[in-house]
């Protein structure tokens, strides 16, 4: 049997993000009322923010998201 395709709706909103003990204008990634990822700009990059310690990061704030999208879909 195939399983059929879930949709699920991702908002992006904006929040203070703390990484390092220091608190950063930011966005996070929600899911529900779950949220999945933070994002913050530092240096002109996009870091993806896991556990306030920054897990990488991205030219452009698309491909911050979908590296936080990609890791949520390989854990749930």
């Amino acid at each position: 049997m195939s399983k059929k395709d879930k949709r699920i709706e991702i908002q992006v909103k904006d929040a203070k993000v703390t990484v390092n003990k220091a608190i950063i204008e930011g966005f996070e990634l929600v899911v529900g009322k779950k949220v999945i990822g933070q994002i913050v700009e530092i240096d002109g990059k996009f870091a993806v923010v896991d556990k306030e310690n920054v897990a990488g990061f991205h030219k452009k704030m698309d491909q911050a998201v979908a590296a936080i999208i990609e890791a949520y879909n390989l854990n749930h």
